[in-house]
């Protein structure tokens, strides 16, 4: 999708909102999340030993609409550490976002597996919103959340590629 944009163009906003994300924006915010997961499984894998944490109310809402709609929320913001701007990050072009990403997918993929391995399918290491996930959960979660964000994503490419046609 983000295969022949330019710096320039990956830096833009839709027409209709200049608040919503640019290209670069929201492979930021992806990065982001992969870097908080990754996170939370280096400290399980670190500590030798899954979570304790138990899944509270709220979160096992929250987890039957995910998992099992298989919709991510739509009202739920971004929380703070994983919004656009945590990353000193330089104008990239399309090809650059798309490849920085696929290291990042695939970094923290390896810890879900790392995880996996430790740990076999019980609960491993806790979301926020979520609770306590398992690998398989993990991945559901990045997949759902991705392709919530591939929408955002392809609204934004059309916006810049109708602007190409009409120059």
């Amino acid at each position: 999708m983000l295969n022949g944009m330019s710096k320039e163009e990956t830096q833009k906003h839709t027409a209709d909102n200049s608040e919503q994300w640019s290209a670069q924006q929201l492979v930021e915010h992806l990065i982001l999340t992969y870097r908080s997961s990754s996170g939370a499984l280096e400290e399980r894998l670190r500590k030798g030993r899954p979570t304790k944490a138990e899944v509270t109310p709220q979160q096992q809402v929250r987890r039957e609409r995910l998992f099992v709609t298989e919709i991510f929320p739509e009202d739920t913001q971004a929380p703070e550490r994983v919004r656009p701007g945590q990353i000193d990050l330089s104008a990239l072009s399309g090809v650059e976002l798309a490849e920085l990403l696929q290291r990042e997918l695939e970094s923290m993929d390896s810890l879900v597996e790392r995880c996996h391995e430790a740990f076999g399918q019980q609960p491993m290491a806790s979301h926020w919103a979520f609770g306590p996930l398992s690998a398989d959960e993990w991945r559901k979660f990045h997949l759902l959340h991705g392709r919530h964000h591939l929408k955002q994503l392809a609204r934004i490419v059309d916006d810049v590629r109708a602007s190409w046609t009409a120059c």
